[in-house]
């Protein structure tokens, strides 16, 4: 088979793999806090029975996917129990399998009186979960919980420390490697009755998902050329023989 397929095989694979998250992130336009993915390129190089060819033997691959963590939009809802931040920190949660870090959304109180997101995982205060008695709640820009004018406790707001990547783990949800990589996060502020649109500008990713669908249709064409004249040398061949 000529060596020259792969290279267009590898790159119609990647192109497949950047459609997926360009439409997983059209998917979640309207999911609250959803931070979009991104993929990072890189190239791999083939082991290959004799001497290496520049540009055969060099397959581009989708190394990784990160995910943007910039701000989204926050839209007013004047719900009390929405809770929306701006800056970089992150509410802590208590769930089964360990504390992760979440954006804010829609909260309820859970059958033990705590504050919590929609799942019933316990959103943290300063000093564990935040009981709320029964009453009005407040919430302020830095977080503090009045219910009928009583403090009941603070949000526990976390933010990375540089260079630090947070993984997705579902349920809106992210993983710190270790409590090392995280610091208080005093700027970022609380803005209750609100939440946080996705940051996924619509037209950009249609824009993209355009662009790449036509480079994965040339790719398929140029392999589509290349076994049709691979084919008429084989023809050749047995004709000539």
């Amino acid at each position: 088979m000529n060596r020259g397929v792969y290279p267009l095989v590898a790159g119609a694979i990647t192109q497949e793999r950047q459609l997926e998250l360009l439409a997983h992130n059209i998917g979640n336009i309207h999911t609250t806090g959803f931070k979009k993915d991104q993929a990072v390129f890189g190239t791999i190089l083939a082991q290959s029975v004799g001497r290496p060819v520049a540009g055969f033997d060099l397959f581009p691959q989708v190394a990784t996917v990160l995910s943007d963590t910039s701000q989204g939009i926050l839209r007013h809802t004047g719900n009390h129990m929405d809770v929306g931040l701006e800056g970089e920190g992150y509410l802590v949660v208590s769930t089964q399998a360990g504390p992760r870090h979440f954006r804010g959304g829609s909260l309820k109180i859970n059958s033990n009186g705590e504050l919590a997101t929609l799942l019933g995982d316990p959103v943290l205060g300063r000093n564990g979960p935040i009981k709320i008695p029964v009453g009005t709640m407040n919430i302020d820009r830095q977080g503090v919980i009045h219910v009928e004018g009583r403090r009941v406790g603070q949000l526990r707001i976390e933010r990375l420390v540089s260079s630090t990547i947070p993984v997705k783990t579902g349920d809106l949800y992210w993983e710190v490697p270790s409590q090392k990589q995280v610091v208080d996060a005093p700027n970022t502020q609380v803005f209750q009755g609100s939440l946080e649109q996705a940051n996924i500008n619509p037209s950009l990713e249609l824009i993209n998902m355009i662009k790449v669908t036509r480079s994965y249709e040339q790719m398929q064409k140029a392999i589509q050329t290349m076994d049709e004249m691979t084919g008429q040398l084989i023809q050749s061949a047995r004709t000539q023989g």
